[in-house]
């Protein structure tokens, strides 16, 4: 990273004539004369610095303030990260501006049919609570495992859980989880799949439960969302923000309220047609193109207005 962003990024900058240099990674360069705009999604490595490999986490922490304080702007997405690199790195405000993610049109509410059809699939045709997203430490998957399983001890349904995605970093803790779980079976992975298949597995699902320690947007919330999907979300970080309030958020660190935010959704169809219907408006508030608009923003306060 160093040697590219330090030494052989600037002179390409420099024999391309670029007017401005966007770093979608946040990482730029600190040797060039180009405004630079980085964007940085959330400050994890801050917070969590443990999460993540040492050698990248010593990096990040040592070279994200000074990307932060020589960018001409700052992109971020969402008003909590905004905040939050604001504070933590001694910026103005005014210096960042909030470009939230959208949400592909391939997501939508399932067509007659067809949740039952990916039930059958996936699960035998059992109902099943979902996650979405990469196992690294902070999204948390030892508490939704945890409230999984009191939540099934309870004889609140015979559902199971449908861990969609990859691991990433480090994922001991979450093994040692899985191997003691007495609801081992009913725990399921898909590993990765195409958006196609992630909007049949939002459309079947009882719920998105996804409650990650710090989150910088949480693209699968409005994503489910899109679907009619029901959310239990982190009452933390950006997700109280990007749910608009329609999501049942509980305390990443109680298992205990996230088993019963369960049960609830399972128990209460009209708490549940609720949060669909109005998560489904919510999420047309994130659009691609609204996501340009804005970075298109940023890009005319970082150039002068003569982009």
């Amino acid at each position: 990273w160093h040697v590219w962003h330090e030494y052989l990024l600037p002179p390409v900058l420099r024999r391309v004539g670029a007017d401005l240099f966007i770093a979608p990674d946040g990482m730029m360069p600190l040797r060039t004369d180009v405004p630079c705009i980085p964007v940085i999604h959330d400050l994890n490595h801050e917070h969590r610095p443990g999460d993540i490999p040492g050698r990248e986490s010593r990096y990040y922490r040592r070279r994200f303030p000074l990307f932060a304080k020589k960018a001409e702007r700052v992109a971020t997405v969402s008003h909590f990260s905004a905040s939050d690199i604001a504070e933590k790195y001694g910026i103005s405000p005014d210096k960042i501006d909030v470009v939230p993610n959208g949400v592909a049109d391939i997501f939508t509410p399932p067509l007659p049919g067809e949740a039952e059809e990916t039930r059958r699939q996936y699960t035998g045709g059992r109902p099943y609570f979902l996650f979405v997203s990469n196992f690294s430490p902070r999204k948390n998957i030892e508490a939704v495992i945890r409230a999984f399983e009191t939540f099934r001890r309870n004889g609140a349904g015979d559902h199971v859980l449908l861990l969609a995605g990859r691991r990433l970093y480090l994922t001991q803790e979450m093994d040692r989880h899985l191997e003691a779980s007495p609801y081992g079976r009913d725990i399921l992975f898909t590993g990765s799949v195409t958006r196609d298949v992630l909007r049949r597995l939002y459309g079947g699902a009882e719920a998105l439960t996804f409650v990650p320690w710090l989150e910088g947007f949480g693209i699968p919330v409005v994503e489910a969302q899109r679907c009619g999907t029901p959310c239990i979300l982190s009452d933390s970080s950006s997700l109280p923000e990007v749910s608009g309030g329609a999501a049942l958020c509980v305390s990443p660190a109680d298992a205990g309220a996230i088993a019963e935010a369960m049960a609830r959704l399972v128990t209460d169809g009209a708490l549940r047609r609720r949060l669909s219907t109005e998560g489904h408006t919510n999420s047309f508030r994130y659009t691609w193109e609204t996501a340009a608009e804005e970075m298109w923003k940023s890009v005319i306060k970082a150039t002068g207005g003569t982009a």
